[in-house]
C-alpha cells in the first residue's frame, strides 16, 4: 500500500503531462508535471527510491513519446537521486526555498535533457539554456509552487542517515 499511492499518483501526473500541459504551452514551453512529482517523491522517500522511481518513470515516458529511448530515464534518475542531496535549508522550510529547489532541479533536468538530445547537431548550449531550459524551469517551478501551496503536506521530507 505504501507504494500503490505513488504509482497511482504517477499515472495522474502522466495524464496531466500528456493532456493539460499541451493546453498550457506558451511558445512551445510546457510545465513538467512529472518532474514536480519526482521532486516530491525523492524528498519524501529518499535518494535511492527517487533514483529508481525516476528511472522507471523515465522509461514509461520514453515508451510513450520519446525519440531517443532511455534519455528521459537517465535524466529523471539523475534528478531523482540528487534532489534528496540538497541542503536541509532548501527542503520546504519556506515558499521561496521550495520554489528555488524546484527551479534548480527542473533547470538541471531541462538543460541535461536538451544538451544530450542535441548531440550531433548545430544547436548551441546557450540557445538551449535560454530558449528551453530557463523558461521551462520558471514555468514548472511556478506550477510546483501552486501545487505546494495547495497541498503543503506533500513535501514531507525523509532524512537518511
Amino acid at each position: 500500500m505504501k507504494y500503490l499511492v505513488p504509482a497511482v499518483t504517477f499515472l495522474g501526473a502522466l495524464v496531466a503531462q500528456r493532456t493539460i500541459a499541451d493546453f498550457m504551452a506558451i511558445y512551445e514551453v510546457k510545465p513538467n508535471f512529472i518532474v514536480i512529482y519526482l521532486i516530491f517523491l525523492s524528498l519524501k522517500f529518499g535518494r535511492v527510491f527517487g533514483c529508481l522511481a525516476g528511472f522507471f518513470i523515465g522509461l514509461v515516458e520514453d515508451a510513450i513519446l520519446s525519440t531517443l529511448f532511455g534519455l528521459s530515464a537517465f535524466c529523471k534518475s539523475f534528478i531523482g537521486f540528487f534532489t534528496h542531496n540538497v541542503p536541509i535549508g532548501f527542503m520546504g522550510t519556506s515558499i521561496l526555498d521550495t520554489g528555488f529547489l524546484i527551479f534548480m532541479v527542473t533547470l538541471s533536468h531541462n538543460f541535461l535533457y536538451g544538451w544530450i538530445f542535441s548531440f550531433g547537431t548545430e544547436v548551441d548550449g546557450i540557445y538551449l539554456f535560454f530558449r528551453f531550459a530557463l523558461p521551462g524551469a520558471l514555468y514548472t517551478s511556478s506550477i510546483g509552487l501552486i501545487v505546494w501551496a495547495i497541498y503543503p503536506k506533500l513535501l514531507v521530507v525523509m532524512y537518511e542517515k
